[in-house]
């Protein structure tokens, strides 16, 4: 009889120390994979972060260069200056540049959380994410859109207050609707966007066909595709171009704007999609659900081939 009641005591005893063994490995496997969730979320919200931030800058120095073509137009051919539309013009740079600066303080934001499990990373976070607030507090409508950001910036507010709490599906909490709110500032803004580039270039295109119309262009340009690959320089150039010249160079500026326009579409479409994506991520994150299976990243971004069209005219 004793011997009975001590191996059910025993048996019962034995039962509870596996029991809590059992619940302390379910919990460290949730936070590990918390951890793992977390680091991947974060790994991929710094790359989009980053090329974000690419393609904002980028894009303000297409409406710089597109308000020095409106000075040429009325130089060259007579067109008179709108103030109006200068106007519009600077402050669409002023708040192209301050989305520049959100996407390089979310950039920050999202590698300091990557390493939120690190002690001395909880300063850097909170930094990070007090830049980010104060980068949204300034933003204003976009002329031309009928996106109103004042959601965002309350965004913003959150995220700082938030940004204390030391833990990463908190902090996912805190993140959640910064990252809603930009991807769908960037969906709303987005025609926006290609409506700037497309005039950009539709205006460039025609000041370049009318000169070289007016054989105002060094055909030396023309010759260098060919020269080149062999090391070798154009001669001087004639002060008039050949009829064959002309129609080439003609047919060179309209397919290069075709292939910048649509070197942007996609690069402005990648974007949205991967802003999208981060923000389902973090979304995840901070309802505590396993992330969802993401498409790979490419190795080359759209934007940094749209981008690198840009750089070889400077």
């Amino acid at each position: 009889m004793y011997s009975q009641h001590f191996r059910l005591r025993f048996t019962r005893k034995n039962a509870a120390k596996l029991l809590l063994l059992n619940i302390f490995l379910l919990g460290a496997a949730v936070s590990c994979r918390t951890s793992q969730d977390a680091q991947t979320a974060a790994t991929r919200l710094t790359a989009t972060a980053e090329d974000l931030h690419l393609y904002y800058v980028s894009l303000s120095k297409v409406v710089e260069q597109h308000e020095k073509l409106e000075r040429l137009q009325n130089a060259l051919l007579g067109v008179p200056l709108d103030q109006q539309d200068l106007d519009q013009l600077k402050t669409a740079h002023e708040e192209i540049e301050k989305r520049a600066e959100i996407a390089k303080s979310l950039a920050d934001l999202a590698q300091a959380y990557s390493e939120l499990t690190n002690s001395q990373a909880a300063e850097k976070v909170a930094l990070s994410a007090e830049n980010l607030g104060s980068a949204l507090s300034g933003i204003k409508q976009l002329p031309g859109s009928s996106h109103a950001p004042e959601a965002l910036k309350r965004a913003g507010n959150l995220l700082v207050t938030l940004a204390q709490k030391h833990d990463q599906r908190k902090m996912a909490q805190a993140m959640d609707p910064t990252i809603t709110g930009l991807s769908e500032m960037f969906s709303e803004e987005k025609p926006v966007y290609g409506s700037i580039h497309r005039t950009y270039i539709g205006l460039a295109q025609s000041l370049a066909l009318e000169l070289v119309r007016r054989h105002q262009i060094d055909a030396r340009s023309l010759l260098l595709p060919a020269l080149r690959p062999f090391g070798l320089p154009p001669g001087e150039s004639g002060e008039n171009l050949s009829p064959g010249l002309q129609a080439y160079a003609q047919q060179q500026i309209q397919e290069r704007g075709q292939s910048e326009i649509a070197a942007h579409n996609a690069a402005s479409t990648y974007l949205d999609e991967a802003l999208k994506e981060a923000a389902k991520q973090i979304h995840a994150l901070a309802s505590g659900e396993h992330l969802p299976p993401a498409p790979p990243q490419p190795y080359k971004s759209s934007v940094e081939r749209w981008t690198a069209m840009l750089s070889e005219k400077e």
